[in-house]
């Protein structure tokens, strides 16, 4: 590799930096515009390029033909991909009814109209992404999603179910900027994004469920069995609660509490079936369903915690010399 000289020149009024040759550049395929990882190993400082990873293109287009279904699919599906431009040809009314439902959940997206196609622009940069804050703060929406359901099993307020409607929108709109992060910068630590894809997918799951029982009591609306449904809950709630978060501190003696813990919970959630709650068994047997859901999701977020604490301690394994196995040369 030939080698350059460079002085250091000021950008600015307070940056500093260095001009590099184009055909280094187009070499990397990195243009204006494009975003690099810059990272200082010992005293070499290493310029990356992460737009382009893996050769991927962030330009594609799309011609589309079906319903407004398939067309908001095929828009979430190429957010999450990492493209920053889609280009979809199609019928305009269809595509801008599928942007319009799901713009919302999609962080820096914006739909342009030109005279025969449609342009999905998406500004977001994963680069200033930090996966464990957004992580973390679907842990929190989840945490407050728990809360105010189990609020209103012990208050009846129904306004408090719609705040859990809400609150899901908010974790579906951090789920897809998860994805859409973890597929960009995978390339840099594959086995931690798998990890990482099944705790923003199990915490979207979870929530989901929440969603689809406070639905189920807004319909029935019951004045039984609320309270023994409320503990039950808790219950899952702190046991979820402790799963995440031991992921996220890599604290492996409460992900190993949580598997242990597991059958437990289980069996604790089947114990609803038992209240004898006069014209509840649907909404029970929902509650059972959902409760016992969380707790297998919980669980799944455990063993990724262990997987991700064995690889911090792991270290690669000495291959012994030939003299040291005894064998002549």
């Amino acid at each position: 590799m030939s080698s350059i000289y460079r002085r250091v020149i000021r950008i600015g009024e307070k940056s500093i930096g260095i001009t590099l040759p184009k055909r280094w550049l187009d070499t990397i395929n990195v243009g204006i515009g494009d975003v690099v990882e810059v990272s200082l190993i010992g005293k070499v400082i290493v310029v990356k390029p992460i737009t382009q990873a893996g050769g991927e293109t962030n330009e594609v287009s799309i011609s589309l033909s079906g319903a407004i279904d398939e067309t908001t699919r095929i828009i979430i599906a190429s957010y999450i991909e990492g493209y920053d431009n889609v280009e979809i040809i199609g019928h305009k009314d269809t595509i801008r009814k599928a942007f319009s439902s799901v713009e919302h959940k999609l962080p820096g997206s914006l739909m342009l109209e030109g005279d025969g196609n449609v342009l999905i622009k998406v500004a977001t940069s994963e680069v200033n992404v930090d996966l464990n804050e957004v992580i973390s703060s679907m842990a929190n929406i989840l945490n407050s999603m728990f809360g105010k359901f189990i609020d209103y099993l012990n208050s009846n307020k129904v306004d408090l179910l719609k705040d859990v409607l809400e609150l899901d929108d908010q974790m579906d709109k951090l789920y897809f900027l998860a994805l859409r992060t973890i597929k960009k910068l995978s390339f840099k630590d594959p086995k931690r994004a798998i990890d990482d894809t099944i705790v923003v997918k199990n915490l979207e799951h979870a929530a989901d469920a929440l969603d689809r029982l406070s639905n189920a009591f807004m319909r029935t609306q019951p004045t039984q069995c609320r309270r023994e449904i409320s503990e039950k809950l808790k219950d899952v709630w702190s046991y979820v609660m402790k799963a995440v978060y031991a992921y996220l501190d890599n604290n492996i003696n409460n992900a190993l509490k949580v598997l242990l813990d597991r059958e437990r919970m289980l069996n604790s959630m089947l114990e609803l079936a038992n209240m004898g709650c006069m014209g509840l068994s649907g909404l029970l047997t929902a509650s059972i369903h959902e409760g016992q859901l969380i707790v297998a999701l919980a669980a799944d977020i455990a063993e990724a915690a262990f997987s991700r604490h064995v690889r911090s301690i792991a270290k690669p394994a000495k291959i012994p010399t030939s003299e040291e196995l005894g064998i002549e040369e």
